[in-house]
């Protein structure tokens, strides 16, 4: 029988760059199985594709500017065209604890007022806000991404398997010995699970001290072409408790109100008109200038939490050789380079007695 040295479980953002900084870091023994017909089918391929790396968590924060750093010049031969479209973010909260929480995390920024948001955009609703602009930040191409970093893997001789549904864990005691896919049996020295919302499915009955992992499910739309809405005007997050973003997409504008909705993984891709409504509200409060906005099409995609606060990576303190890449919170897509690197120098690591647990 056939023993890999690692198999990661999950072909999405979070599968895809373990298995390229394994294989940057020398480790080439590894099978990644995905159970879609293709990769990045569910959180990945159905996300906002915004890079903001002002995120108010220290560790996460940091991650995401490796990783803009990374975007922003990859290694030569990556991928064929940029992976980040330079169109800048501002970034907006009310003035007051809003704003003042942002602080540590807005000074790679430049404060500018209200009014030069609305140069851009203005169509938007006058605030009394702050505003930073991040002129290096903007529209990521996802696919470019998810693609270079498998592309990579596999020219490393990583293997990759479609159609691979993995149906429980191979477990002896307290130790990961493989995965089973129905009748067959795969045996590895590691274990990695990076399964997205389907995080923890089958590793909590045998004893896992990874905590409960919890889908929440956000929408999408994007409206009808505008010839007001400058196809490259800037990315606008306006945070706070009327929390909304929008960007241009296909001549219209790609909003969401930041629903999050908990949800079980198998309906963390259903659309609900309800919520598809409360967006359109949003959207006329925010833009009062755009008022003959109509729906084009939109989409939900799902977002996994730890307990915790930040990501749940690296390896399991109950069930030795199991590692995890999971609760990426919506900042997958933004932080992945850096995330892949965390997760292979861990696993590395462990392998050396020098990995432990890891919640950032």
């Amino acid at each position: 029988m056939e023993k890999r040295q690692v198999i990661i479980v999950g072909g999405g953002i979070a599968g895809a760059a373990t298995a390229w900084a394994l294989a940057e870091a020398g480790m080439t023994d590894v099978l990644l199985l995905e159970k879609a017909e293709q990769p990045g089918v569910h959180a990945t391929g159905r996300n906002a594709a915004i890079l903001r790396t002002a995120i108010p968590h220290a560790h996460l924060h940091n991650l995401a500017l490796e990783s803009a750093a990374f975007y922003s010049t990859p290694p030569p031969g990556f991928a064929p065209q940029a992976l980040v479209e330079k169109v800048g973010l501002f970034l907006t909260a009310p003035d007051g604890k809003d704003s003042r929480a942002l602080q540590p995390w807005v000074k790679h920024g430049e404060e500018v007022d209200w009014e030069t948001v609305r140069e851009h955009h203005p169509y938007l609703q006058p605030q009394n806000a702050r505003a930073w602009h991040f002129a290096e930040e903007g529209v990521l191409d996802v696919h470019a991404i998810l693609h270079g970093f498998l592309h990579q893997a596999q020219r490393a001789g990583v293997e990759i398997r479609y159609r691979s549904k993995v149906t429980d864990l191979k477990v002896d005691g307290t130790q990961i010995l493989g995965v089973t896919l129905g009748n067959a049996t795969l045996l590895a020295e590691s274990v990695v699970l990076a399964e997205g919302g389907w995080a923890g499915r089958l590793a909590h009955k045998y004893g896992t001290s990874a905590p409960v992992f919890q889908a929440r499910r956000r929408h999408l739309m994007v409206s009808g072409v505008d010839h007001g809405i400058h196809p490259k005007a800037p990315v606008v997050w306006n945070l706070g408790p009327d929390e909304f973003y929008f960007r241009p997409e296909s001549g219209g504008l790609l909003m969401s109100a930041c629903d999050h909705v908990a949800v079980s993984a198998e309906e963390g891709e259903i659309l609900d008109r309800d919520v598809l409504s409360y967006v359109a509200e949003k959207a006329l409060r925010w833009l009062p200038g755009l008022e003959n906005l109509s729906n084009a099409h939109a989409w939900a995609g799902m977002r996994t939490f730890p307990e915790h606060d930040g990501f749940h990576i690296g390896p399991d303190a109950n069930l030795y050789d199991l590692h995890w890449v999971a609760g990426l919170g919506g900042h997958g897509i933004t932080c992945a380079p850096a995330v892949g690197r965390l997760a292979a120098r861990l696993l590395l690591g462990s392998r050396n007695d020098l990995g432990q647990s890891v919640e950032v």
